[in-house]
């Protein structure tokens, strides 16, 4: 069995945003359970105007935050100059994890220009939290850790880190499996008629034998299988009220294709209220690295 990620380090990419300031303090209480160091990474453009550089003032600003969320964690620094979102997913090579504030622009922004955020989700070879709260910063506490479960290989990727994630936070896990009658091979006018309990029984049962070899590994996470009715991207959402992650798997569609063919992932981005990691198709196990 693969571990989640072979890389090393979590890399939080700072703006001198709040947003990034909180996304440095949570990545950094997530990096003390993980034994992983932080480096705050603050990208500047190849020229200045006139040789003048914010970078070590923002960067001391987000190590400053960092220390008063959480002691006893290796801080690195660096600065370097490109456009964010390629250093960032050059970055993720060998990052255990990256960690952002939330995008500041809307879905339909995202497709007619350039969102960093999104443009690292949907490129990074590790996966990307994007640090999203509606009442600020929160240190990992006892709410679950929620992940999404279609099946797919690249759920598959997304329950393995959300079970690492959990076990790492001390939190439990909630595994949810969506669905609509549409997605059933017995969709038709006779559908809204049905007794579905069966067919949610069938898709728990399922999500559990998909899960054993990560509850085998992770015997002190405490998971919980729920069958919802509904859109995944609404269902999560909702999750998202009361978790304090949601993980999901992402095919890295580009924006624009994501708003013609639906992306859970994207709607996550822009509105989740808690943080969100997204999982590329292909990480990275140890099994594939040796």
């Amino acid at each position: 069995m693969g571990t989640a990620n072979v890389g090393h380090g979590i890399v939080v990419g700072i703006d001198g945003s709040d947003s990034a300031l909180d996304a440095a303090r949570w990545a950094a209480c997530v990096a003390r359970r993980l034994g992983e160091p932080i480096d705050l990474v603050h990208v500047h453009p190849p020229t200045s105007d006139n040789g003048t550089d914010p970078s070590e003032a923002v960067l001391t600003a987000a190590e400053a935050a960092v220390r008063d969320a959480i002691d006893r964690v290796e801080v690195r620094r660096s600065t370097p100059s490109g456009k964010p979102d390629r250093v960032l997913t050059d970055l993720s090579r060998e990052a255990r994890m990256i960690v952002l504030g939330h995008t500041t622009t809307t879905e339909w922004q995202s497709m007619v220009r350039r969102s960093d955020v999104v443009s690292v989700a949907n490129h990074a070879e590790c996966p990307v939290v994007t640090w999203r709260s509606r009442e600020g910063f929160q240190p990992p506490d006892g709410r679950p850790v929620v992940v999404g479960v279609d099946g797919t290989e690249v759920s598959a990727g997304a329950v393995e880190h959300a079970f690492a994630t959990a076990a790492a936070l001390e939190a439990p896990l909630v595994a949810i499996h969506t669905w609509t009658e549409q997605s059933t091979l017995t969709y038709g006018e006779g559908s809204r008629f049905t007794d579905w309990t069966a067919y949610v029984e069938h898709r728990r049962e399922e999500m559990k034998s998909h899960t054993s070899g990560h509850t085998e590994r992770f015997p002190d996470v405490e998971v919980s299988y729920r069958v919802e009715r509904g859109k995944p991207d609404i269902v999560l959402l909702e999750e998202s009220k009361s978790a304090q992650l949601v993980v999901v798997g992402s095919h890295g569609r580009s924006p624009l294709a994501a708003a013609v063919v639906g992306s859970s992932s994207q709607g996550l981005i822009h509105h989740s209220c808690c943080p969100v990691m997204i999982c590329r198709a292909h990480h990275r196990s140890e099994t594939e690295a040796h």
